[in-house]
Order: structure tokens, then C-alpha cells, then sequence
């Protein structure tokens, strides 16, 4: 289920109340992230004041219709799903003010080959992107991305008044945590399916070894393996490199999962 919320933000400098910021966030509630949800629910002395009401008819992504959204008052959007509907940064930029800002889910695309091929390079300036798959956003460091080095400045000002703080790294098809951890799931995959050892033994071998806090399978099952299967398909289209082959097992258990993410 996705949900559509605006949250209305009053942001303090210096003890003053310096503006009010409207902000809209779609996409699905898993990806929503602790530190988003806590500013909303708790935001605490000194923190800023979030206020927001969620869409009446929250629906699947594919029916959205983001046009009973009032986007001429919002400065802020942060899409948690837009790697799966690139074509909405049209409607976003067309329908805000020029000021606002977007904080897109950019995991399987570049800013800058999606702005180019949509005719939006101008828009560069006001994008950054954001690893937003479960769990990643729950804490203060951020994954992000930007299409041009403009985009750093306001970036700044929305990490500050939501509290968050960013690791910038280039703006290229699965970051550096998508990239990095989806090949170590297909090759665990490889691994259970050439009967080398089971989910379970991979799963503890990696936390052991690496000190990770969860296994290969273990990740896939959290991000879910439709989304680690799309993410191997977009690495190997834009790299050509044969490591981000999909291993057979992961095919078939993606498709069993989603058929229509993994097409």
C-alpha cells in the first residue's frame, strides 16, 4: 500500500520562525524510514514542527493521481518510489513553485540520464537522490546523489531542518549500498543454488565473517527480491558488466514473489 502525505514544516533559526515549509512525501509507508516518522510524531524541543494528513484514498502507485494534490504550496518532495515512475518529475516540476525542491528514490536510475532523456536538465539544480529501500532511512546518515552540484546548498537546508545528515556519492544506476549489496545477495544465490551450503549457514557465515547485521537472504527478504532483481537488471544494462547477472534462483523466487516488478 502507498501513501501520499503532506506535512506542513516550521523551521527555526536562531530562535525565529524563518518560514513555513509545505512537504509532500509519496511512496510506499515501508520506506518511510524512523526519522521521518519521528519528526512527525514526536518532534521534540527545538526540533521542527511537522504537521501532516494523509491522503484520503491512498492507493497503488499505478493509480495515484497526484492531481488533487495542491503542489503549487509544497517545497518540498520526497518520492520514495520514483525510480519506478521517472515520467512524474514532469507533473512535479510543472505544478510547483520554481523554489521547490525534490528528494527523489533514485536506486536503479542517474539523475542526470533521466533529466536528460525527460528534456528537464534545467531542473537539475533542484534534485537530489536517495537510497530510500526499508530500513535506509531510519538512521541520521543518508545515501544521496545530486545531478549537478547546485543542488548541495538547498539539499543542506532540508537536511538540517529534518535532521538528517548526508554521504554524497555519484549520481550513477545503484549508488554504492544498492550496488554493492544486491551482488552479494546474487551471489548468494549462486551459492544455495549450486548446493554449496543452505540460507541459513550463508546468512550466519555473512553477519560472522563481516560483522554485518544481517545475512544476504536476509537483506533480500527486507528490500524484497523483486526490487534486488530490477536493481541487478538496471546494474548490468548500464555497466555491461557480467557480475550483476542474475543468478536462476533469483529469477524464479522473484517472479513467484512479484511477476510485475521483475519484468
Amino acid at each position: 500500500m502507498y501513501f501520499m502525505v503532506r506535512w506542513a514544516l516550521i523551521v527555526y533559526f536562531s530562535g525565529n520562525i524563518a518560514s513555513a515549509m509545505h512537504i509532500l512525501v509519496n511512496g510506499p509507508a515501508a520506506r518511510r524510514g524512523k526519522l521521518l516518522s519521528s519528526r512527525a510524531e514526536n518532534p521534540g524541543p527545538g526540533s521542527p514542527s511537522l504537521v501532516f494528513t494523509e491522503n484520503p484514498k491512498p492507493s497503488d502507485l499505478s493509480t495515484v493521481d497526484l492531481s488533487t494534490v495542491e503542489l503549487s504550496t509544497v517545497d518540498l518532495i520526497i518520492d520514495l518510489a520514483f525510480d519506478q515512475h521517472p515520467e512524474l518529475l514532469h507533473f512535479y516540476a510543472a505544478h510547483t513553485h520554481p523554489g521547490a525542491f525534490f528528494i527523489l528514490h533514485a536506486n536503479t536510475l542517474s539523475l542526470r540520464e533521466t533529466a536528460h532523456s525527460l528534456g528537464l536538465v534545467e531542473h537539475l539544480p533542484r534534485i537530489a537522490g536517495v537510497n530510500a529501500w526499508p530500513g535506509c532511512l531510519d538512521g541520521p546518515l543518508w545515501e544521496m546523489s545530486v545531478g549537478h552540484d547546485a543542488a548541495l546548498d538547498p539539499l543542506k537546508l532540508y537536511s538540517e531542518a529534518l535532521g538528517f545528515q548526508f554521504e554524497r556519492v555519484e549520481d550513477r544506476v545503484g549508488l554504492v549500498t544498492p550496488r554493492v549489496m544486491c551482488m552479494i545477495i546474487n551471489e548468494a544465490y549462486l551459492t544455495l543454488q549450486e548446493g554449496t551450503a543452505d540460507r541459513a549457514d550463508i546468512d550466519l557465515a555473512m553477519k560472522l565473517g563481516t560483522n554485518y547485521p544481517g545475512g544476504p537472504f536476509e537483506w533480500a527478504e527486507r528490500w524484497g527480491l523483486g526490487e534486488v532483481s530490477r536493481m541487478l537488471q538496471s546494474l548490468q544494462s548500464a555497466t555491461g558488466d557480467p557480475r550483476y547477472k542474475r543468478s536462476q534462483l533469483l529469477i524464479e523466487e522473484a517472479l513467484q514473489k512479484n511477476p510485475r516488478i521483475v519484468q
